[in-house]
């Protein structure tokens, strides 16, 4: 395969068959076998800067994600949904507030929820929650509805 070329051309060609494994190795061994681990999303939890600022302010903000412990039907939609791979169902089963601080607050979890167990609101210095007066999931908008007639 190198037969016939000069001194720098072999370098050339191995060099350039070494990086294809290098690329090869990572790029592709490497990247698929953390995109299972991880379940996906390895980027926007690892390695992204506005993640990574978005977790700051979620650890020390009062703005959370609370949970209806009455209302779960166990469906696992919510965890299912969620982008940081966070178990959301289990926050919602136990009817604790969402306090992981992987959660970005991006709402995909409230909206999808099918009973409407999950709502924003705010920690008050009391630790008592402080619902939003806007509904936030299509359930709690028809309930909104139904109260209001």
């Amino acid at each position: 395969m190198l037969e016939g070329k000069s001194g720098g051309e072999k370098a050339a060609g191995w060099f350039l068959s070494y990086k294809w494994f290098v690329d090869v190795l990572f790029g592709g061994i490497i990247g698929v076998g953390c995109y299972f681990k991880y379940s996906g999303r390895v980027w926007g939890r690892v390695a992204c800067p506005l993640a990574a600022l978005m977790h700051i302010y979620a650890r020390f903000s009062q703005f959370r994600i609370f949970a209806d412990k009455k209302k779960c039907i166990s469906c696992n939609v919510c965890t299912s949904v969620c982008h940081q791979g966070i178990d959301v169902m289990a926050f919602a089963n136990r009817g604790l507030s969402m306090e992981d601080p992987q959660c970005v607050r991006c709402s995909a979890c409230v909206q999808s929820c099918p009973t409407g167990v999950l709502s924003f609101g705010r920690l008050l210095k009391e630790g008592k929650p402080l619902f939003d007066d806007l509904p936030a999931s299509p359930v709690q908008m028809q309930e909104a509805l139904k109260n209001a007639r």
